[in-house]
């Protein structure tokens, strides 16, 4: 009995032995398989620079100085070859790394933190930001109106010294600001004949000074767009950023197959025809899914000499940003402009996500490939936009409204 357990015990031991040894023996054969089986060599597509394979491959750009010294063919690291086969290095595994993971597009564009952190674009070129105005589905209720003023002039001009006073329970103090008004008489959809409301045309901005009274104060002008005069209403201030993310109309809100399009009802100037740096009104606002930052092409039906042309495509006469958007309306720059056009013209939203994401495909990043599932257009765009300027093209290479949006002065929205 005991001779029986003791060879039972031996052959125990040997099994044992030999699965261990197997072990072993499969680590060092499929690890070794393994290393064998990583590729040795890239070949370069559009867009591809060093630090873009050190993160592709291994996760890490702090490896561009070895892998440009396993390639001394190369002169710049962000210049490559399309064609060009890049040796990768040796001895470094490859990781399964995720780009969202290591940074998203930040890393798989090799942005700097300093580029990522501008996240806007500047409209102060293209107007005031502070004289817009805006359009009034139902007219607007003063909350009071200038009464006299120390000039004795017809006209009231900066720094000049009024009094105004307040309808009946507004709440207000010295240090608050307002402006200065004139309202439009009612307007008619240039295409429908409907009522669109009143445009509410801004004048100045006065800061109060003192209280004289229960209802009135001592004011000064401190700023002046227009000609103002005594009897002018006032509305309360409300700051404008001229610093803008573009963004996205809310899709869901515009219409099926994000078809997100209305029309140009009314202008600040109230002029016939319309151009560059025109503010333009629209009669769709928040609540139809138009938001800040939002870039639309200026369209029209493209003139055939054919019977039907009902299947070309729109003719884009330019593109405009929505600077403010209220409940029902909104209000918008023109940035650019082929031609004049008048009120009534047609626009188009822009989806910025499909032309960024066509953009990076065709510089070889396919961001659903890297494991990306959606640009983020308001913290994304700009410093995109920034990054690829350095290296491609951009009248050839990018899409007319993204090439817009490249040129244009960037500034950082916090």
């Amino acid at each position: 009995m005991i001779q029986w357990e003791g060879a039972l015990r031996k052959r125990h031991l040997l099994f044992w032995a030999f699965w261990i040894g197997v072990s072993i023996f499969s680590f060092s054969v499929f690890g070794s398989t393994a290393a064998w089986a990583q590729p040795s060599t890239h070949t370069v597509v559009k867009g591809d620079t060093l630090e873009n394979i050190c993160i592709r491959y291994y996760g890490n750009r702090d490896l561009l100085p070895k892998l440009w010294k396993m390639n001394p063919f190369v002169t710049n690291p962000a210049r490559l070859q399309v064609g060009d086969v890049i040796s990768l290095l040796e001895n470094v595994p490859i990781k399964a790394v995720s780009v969202q993971g290591v940074g998203g597009l930040q890393s798989l564009i090799g942005a700097d933190d300093a580029t990522w952190a501008i996240k806007g674009i500047d409209v102060a070129e293209y107007c005031n930001v502070e004289a817009l105005g805006f359009l009034s589905p139902d007219g607007v209720k003063p909350w009071g109106r200038v009464t006299a003023d120390e000039t004795e002039r017809i006209f009231l001009a900066q720094y000049d010294n009024i009094y105004v006073t307040f309808e009946k329970g507004r709440q207000v103090k010295p240090g608050d600001i307002f402006n200065l008004y004139r309202e439009s008489d009612g307007l008619d959809h240039p295409l429908t004949g409907s009522d669109v409301g009143t445009v509410v045309l801004f004048l100045g901005k006065i800061v109060l000074k003192e209280k004289v009274s229960e209802h009135s104060f001592k004011a000064e002008i401190i700023k002046s767009y227009r000609v103002m005069r005594v009897g002018d209403p006032l509305l309360p201030y409300k700051p404008v950023s001229s610093c803008i993310q573009p963004s996205n109309p809310d899709w869901k809100k515009c219409g099926d197959n994000k078809n997100c399009s209305a029309a140009i009802v009314a202008s600040k100037d109230q002029f016939e025809l319309e151009g560059q740096y025109s503010v333009v009104y629209i009669d769709q606002g928040y609540k139809h899914g138009f938001e800040r930052g939002n870039l639309f092409a200026i369209v029209t039906r493209m003139e055939t000499s054919v019977t039907n042309g009902a299947d070309l495509p729109d003719l884009v006469l330019g593109y405009l940003m929505i600077v403010e958007s209220r409940l029902e309306t909104a209000t918008a720059v023109v940035l650019n402009a082929k031609k004049d056009f008048p009120n009534g013209t047609m626009i188009k939203a822009v989806n910025l996500n499909r032309e960024l994401e066509k953009t990076l495909a065709a510089r070889g990043k396919d961001i659903k490939e890297l494991g990306i599932k959606e640009i983020d257009i308001k913290n994304e765009l700009v410093p995109i936009l920034i990054k690829v300027k350095e290296n491609i093209n951009l009248k050839q290479d990018l899409p007319e409204s993204l090439y817009l949006l490249s040129t244009m002065v960037k500034c950082s929205s916090n």
